[in-house]
């Protein structure tokens, strides 16, 4: 198949629903499938996909979020490159990712008659009445108009009629529904490529510190772990958080660890490359994920593919990923005593991170492979195409 993707990032610099775009171009190029990409360049990319056809266009991007005037740039470029793609070469099929890379590819499907498919990993605008609002709050860099219109675009992408949309967990399915959307919905949940966690022959150990991989944005929900850490190194000494990424709520946070007097203690490294980012995780104790939004968190999947265990905030779809005292704990949205409770029990007990970390790699090993994933979607897309 000749199949072309959408997506604005496809970096993992723009959050994990553009690592699931990476790997599922990087899949179908792996089973013999001609590939190419439409996305932004992006200031601090050092790699490239084998057998992906990249077509990097302006705006150049740096840190999320894109502003309002970059992201209509990117829709404009988008449809120019795509139309020259698409008179150019064959394409079958389009798959976009989320909001304006949704928007350019139903026109360019309706256009040149094509059958799309968009994915949509999270509906923001059912999660709190107040989302966007809590959005444009983050920082100066974000317009305050982005909080009328991104629910307007979140609309339009949900009605828009593709041929199908794809999600990746049952509760965005819900949600999706509840906001209107009457495209049928299919659900395939993400995977990892279990390769690239053992190609690096990681040295794999439980030192004393927990890890959070993310976009630093306001629904992560990093504040938990910040009061938490008052009372965990109290009890353990010497523990650190790790902090890999960064957004719009960098400075808040850090503002918060300075005035707790934790600097010593709580780390912000910002954006590091992959291989950097699985060496980390590798000698965590374990992987923090305290969000009250996710569409699935597919950190979750990196973190038990490295024998990891994972603390979680009690939201789905986090609380079904993660099995509560088998693979990691499930814990309440804004209670740092609790959070403090199992990390100190977490960073006291290596043996208890082992054992429950070779449960989250076996469960990524039968349940979410990157293979399972490209197999399902390389079937979605022949039943469109009637192959």
């Amino acid at each position: 198949m000749k199949i072309l993707y959408i997506s604005q990032w496809f970096s993992s610099i723009g959050g994990g629903g553009e690592v699931v775009f990476q790997d599922l171009a990087k899949g179908m190029a792996r089973q013999g499938h001609d590939v190419d990409v439409i996305c932004s360049q992006i200031k601090t990319l050092n790699y490239k996909l084998k057998n992906v056809n990249e077509h990097r266009i302006k705006p150049l991007l740096d840190i999320p979020p894109p502003t309002l005037k970059q992201n209509i740039l990117y829709i404009i470029n988008a449809l120019i490159k795509g139309s020259t793609l698409l008179r150019n070469k064959n394409i079958e099929i389009i798959h976009a990712n989320n909001l304006g890379s949704v928007i350019v590819g139903v026109i360019l499907s309706k256009v040149f008659r094509l059958p799309i498919v968009v994915t949509i990993h999270d509906v923001f605008t059912t999660s709190s009445q107040d989302h966007w609002e809590q959005w444009t709050k983050q920082g100066s860099k974000i317009s305050k108009i982005t909080s009328k219109i991104a629910p307007v675009l979140e609309k339009i992408t949900v009605k828009i009629p593709p041929d199908i949309i794809h999600t990746v967990s049952n509760i965005t399915k819900e949600d999706l529904i509840k906001f209107g959307a009457t495209t049928k919905i299919k659900v395939i949940p993400n995977g990892v490529d279990l390769d690239d966690y053992s190609i690096l022959q990681s040295e794999k150990d439980y030192d004393r510190y927990v890890i959070f991989i993310g976009r630093l944005v306001f629904y992560k929900n990093l504040d938990v772990i910040i009061s938490a850490f008052v009372d965990v190194i109290k009890q353990v000494q010497g523990s650190k958080i790790l902090v890999v990424g960064d957004g719009p709520m960098r400075k808040k946070w850090e503002k918060r660890v300075t005035d707790l007097n934790l600097q010593e203690n709580i780390k912000f490294v910002g954006y590091i490359s992959d291989k950097e980012k699985i060496n980390l995780l590798s000698r965590s104790s374990a992987l923090v994920l305290p969000s009250f939004v996710e569409g699935f968190g597919l950190v979750i999947l990196e973190a038990f593919a490295m024998e990891k265990p994972v603390l979680v905030a009690d939201v789905k779809p986090l609380s079904e990923l993660v099995y509560n005292n088998i693979d990691g704990f499930v814990l309440p949205v804004n209670s740092p005593k609790k959070w403090a409770e199992k990390l100190i029990y977490m960073l006291s007990n290596k043996e208890i991170c082992e054992k429950m970390g070779k449960q989250g790699r076996l469960k990524v090993e039968k349940e979410y492979s990157l293979q399972r994933v490209v197999n399902n979607m390389e079937s979605l897309y022949q039943g469109l195409l009637g192959k």
